[in-house]
């Protein structure tokens, strides 16, 4: 089986990756939980793609094409942008802390966690990096996302609510603002109805505890569904939040 995608070089066509991605899975009776790992790596690789091999933020295309041979899962992914090979570190890993790695360090950490071959070259006009998963043979459907602080006294309870994905993952920033720059003693973050998180989702958490911590206040994560916790294990997340 394969299938292939082409989108514009904008962060916005992350959408379309995913669901892509999702309705791949769904032929293929992925299960929800491994879609969900494959669909993190492919969409961090996009978005580093977007943002270091078009510096001069000149329109171009990046191809993706999805193929499934003897229970691997492999995306290549095409662009013409600068040659960058991703599979080359370019800071201490070792010394790095996680917090780094994922939020502004080592941008394609994510990936090798999540993946189990990761390769790159480059014919001189075209780069190609093809990420391989062995995967077990639906999905979630795509649905909104929902944010509802209430104020409580000495903290703040926070109920998310559906996808916290690339785009949504912008809108939950937007809508914590407030909250963190007059930072509560304690944020209480129940992600009983939280479906889905993408790398920009993991992010966002992480930059959140950052900032609640730097204002000596405690951040508690709560009621998160096993699927999403296997997601903060998978990549060394969970050590870094109060989880409950």
């Amino acid at each position: 089986m394969e299938r292939e995608i082409i989108i514009a070089n904008d962060l916005s066509e992350i959408i379309n990756v995913t669901r892509f991605i999702e309705s791949a899975g769904v032929s293929l009776c992925i299960s929800s939980n491994m879609t969900r790992r494959v669909c993190l790596a492919i969409e961090e690789a996009v978005s580093n793609i977007i943002h270091h091999a078009y510096p001069s933020k000149e329109k171009s295309d990046i191809k993706l094409k999805l193929s499934h041979v003897n229970g691997d899962i492999t995306c290549m992914i095409t662009h013409n942008g600068l040659n960058s090979d991703p599979t080359v570190p370019f800071i201490d890993t070792d010394k790095s802390s996680l917090e780094t790695l994922i939020t502004g360090g080592q941008e394609f950490f994510l990936i090798f966690k999540t993946m189990d071959e990761v390769a790159f070259h480059s014919n001189g006009s075209q780069s190609f990096l093809m990420l391989t998963k062995r995967v077990e043979i639906g999905l979630e459907e795509e649905g909104s996302f929902n944010t509802n602080i209430c104020r409580v006294a000495g903290g703040a309870i926070i109920t998310i609510e559906g996808r916290l994905d690339t785009v949504n993952a912008r809108k939950f920033e937007f809508a914590l603002q407030p909250l963190l720059e007059n930072c509560a003693i304690e944020i209480i973050l129940n992600c009983e109805d939280l479906t889905y998180i993408s790398s920009s989702g993991l992010r966002c958490f992480i930059l959140m505890q950052k900032k609640v911590s730097s204002q000596h206040g405690q951040l508690i994560m709560k009621n998160m569904q096993p699927e999403i916790r296997k997601i903060f294990d998978m990549t060394g997340c969970s050590s870094l939040f109060n989880i409950r």
